[in-house]
């Protein structure tokens, strides 16, 4: 909705959803954000990282755990929160009752350049 206000122009919406036609980040594309992620998070120019996260997304707990741990000091946090359904079509994958959210902690090492 944002992007149609935003762009001020007339757009026919498709599908079930109604959405306009929009590019991707590589984030959003299982093949490229592991390696995305893992760029981000070294050339990241802070010494505490948080990314909230939940067992939902592209990439696994442990995923973001061992891209982490490779930059510094790692820590998680948890939280169990009931999943939100919004339809009740069979075609949807979420068979679970729960869903996770992961606090990912990471103080980064800072190397001093010589």
């Amino acid at each position: 909705m944002l992007n149609t206000i935003t762009k001020y122009d007339s757009f026919t919406p498709k599908g079930k959803t109604g959405l306009r036609e929009y590019n991707r980040s590589n984030y959003c594309k299982k093949g490229e954000v592991h390696n995305n992620f893992e760029d981000l998070i070294k050339n990241a120019k802070f010494q505490y990282i948080f990314l909230s996260y939940n067992n939902e997304g592209l990439m696994s707990k442990s995923d973001v755990e061992k891209i982490m741990k490779k930059y510094g000091k790692y820590s998680l946090e948890i939280k169990e929160y009931q999943r939100f359904k919004a339809d009740k079509t069979e075609n949807r994958n979420h068979k679970a009752d729960k869903t996770y959210e992961y606090l990912h902690i990471l103080r980064k090492t800072i190397l001093k350049k010589t």
